[in-house]
């Protein structure tokens, strides 16, 4: 379809944004019906669900395109399948993995609001000529349906799961500092409901001595607290590695997780012997000294501006209480995290290795007129050695050797007998799996392809 007008839909766009329309307005015409009453279907249960709440009828439509939209992909995948088992009964079919059925009923979920938005405009120039209740559902479904169609001849899918995504890491971010926070709070129970309960046994004069031992004794439960919960996480994500279907998505993330020092030591050691979740526990400690930090500045600035907190408006609390959560999530997002990643993987700081470094630097080369006189005292004989002093020189840059090819890191999945297959390098698809163009790969958790289709795959292609 190379000469096909770029923005004219192609035809399984066309019946993808129909079906979607079809499918969503029918259910609402069903669940509040109108139209039933002059045909004497207006029983009991049609007037409990049209008197009911119209807001519910809408949801229920538009969470019924999710499994909707997955049977249809089913089907067709099953057509298909049956079809080319037809034209080469020699040949194995590949069989389309749960998760791709599934993803259908996801974008048609998301794309729905969007197309009946859009596609205001032409509902209303289809209701014109429409004046009864048949002729009102013919224009929702054709107006919605062709906004749904161009939706799904530009990708609008494709654009939403970038949306997604970012929304997805920074949220992630807020979990993860939620954690922090709530972490110290459920170790610390304890000695907070000994407080209470000694309070009145403890002199005046002790009080302060005891609100430090509190706290200390909180902030120390709250590192043991750290350090289990990154033990037993990393006992889950191992769990999950073992099931987690290769087509579906974050499988690559997961194994690649699975693959840290974090996660490989977990299983044969305990989390008191377990260094890494110690290492985490303290990163997590650190930043939660930083939030708390944080926190006390902005609320002096919130005093400075708004007066007493008792005086506060529940804007004024509200736009405060967004910024703190912002710069927190930021602090995480540049410090924390990192830290955290390099910790897991069992990668050296960055400190250590920069203090490694200068001082190998700082290594002056020993003076070359001393090392001279050493070696003429040693040919006559002369066992007593000058010492050799550093030379006063600035020491000289050292020429530094051909930089080796980094190897390439194996990213490629072989689509094979019904699963995914891989990683492999670009070679090792060559050598080992021996593509051809017709055989199905992907990179990472890109969509899957034909290996002729792809340029970069084309020197590594085994012709039949």
């Amino acid at each position: 379809m190379n000469n096909w007008p770029k923005f004219l839909p192609y035809p399984a766009s066309w019946a993808k944004g129909f079906a979607l329309s079809i499918g969503f307005w029918l259910i609402i015409w069903v669940l509040l019906p109108r139209y039933y009453y002059y045909y004497r279907f207006n029983t009991a249960y049609w007037r409990s669900i049209s008197n009911s709440d119209f807001e519910g009828a809408i949801a229920f439509a538009w969470l019924c395109q999710i499994p909707l939209f997955a049977f249809y992909h089913w089907g067709l995948s099953k057509f298909a399948e049956w079809v080319e088992i037809r034209r080469h009964s020699h040949s194995p079919t590949p069989t389309v993995s749960a998760w791709l059925h599934w993803r259908e009923g996801i974008i048609a979920f998301a794309t729905l609001p969007a197309a009946i938005v859009m596609g205001i405009p032409a509902i209303a120039l289809f209701m014109v000529p429409m004046g009864n209740s048949s002729g009102e559902i013919v224009a929702l479904i054709l107006g919605s349906a062709i906004a749904s169609t161009y939706l799904y001849h530009f990708h609008f899918a494709k654009r939403i799961k970038i949306l997604v995504k970012f929304l997805g890491i920074f949220y992630s971010y807020l979990l993860k500092i939620l954690e922090i926070l709530f972490v110290p709070i459920l170790t610390g129970t304890p000695f907070f409901l000994l407080t209470i309960v000694t309070a009145e046994m403890v002199p005046i004069k002790l009080l302060p001595l005891t609100t430090f031992l509190l706290v200390v004794c909180v902030f120390w439960s709250g590192i043991v607290g750290y350090a289990v919960w990154h033990h037993w996480s990393a006992h889950l994500l191992n769990w999950a590695a073992t099931w987690w279907p290769a087509d579906s998505p974050g499988y690559s993330h997961i194994q690649a997780r699975k693959s840290w020092k974090h996660n490989q030591t977990a299983a044969s050691q305990s989390f008191v012997r377990h260094t890494t979740s110690w290492h985490l526990a303290a990163n997590d400690a650190t930043y939660l000294i930083y939030f708390n930090l944080i926190a006390i500045v902005f609320g002096a600035i919130g005093y400075r501006l708004f007066g007493e907190p008792s005086e506060w408006l529940k804007a004024e609390e509200q736009i405060l209480g967004y910024i703190v959560a912002l710069v927190w999530v930021v602090l995480w997002h540049f410090w924390g995290s990192r830290r955290e990643v390099d910790i897991a993987r069992g990668q050296p700081s960055v400190k250590t290795s920069a203090k490694r470094r200068s001082s190998n630097a700082n290594l002056s080369d020993p003076d070359p007129v001393e090392v001279e006189l050493n070696q003429l005292a040693a040919e006559l004989g002369n066992t007593r050695m000058r010492p050799v002093r550093k030379s006063t020189s600035p020491p000289q840059k050292r020429s530094s050797p051909t930089k080796k090819p980094k190897p390439e890191q194996a990213q490629w999945y072989v689509f094979r007998s019904g699963k995914a297959e891989g990683p492999y390098t670009k070679k090792q698809l060559q050598d080992v799996q021996k593509i051809t163009d017709r055989t199905k790969v992907r990179l990472g958790e890109a969509e899957w392809q034909r290996a002729g289709e792809i340029p970069e795959l084309a020197t590594y292609l085994t012709h039949k």
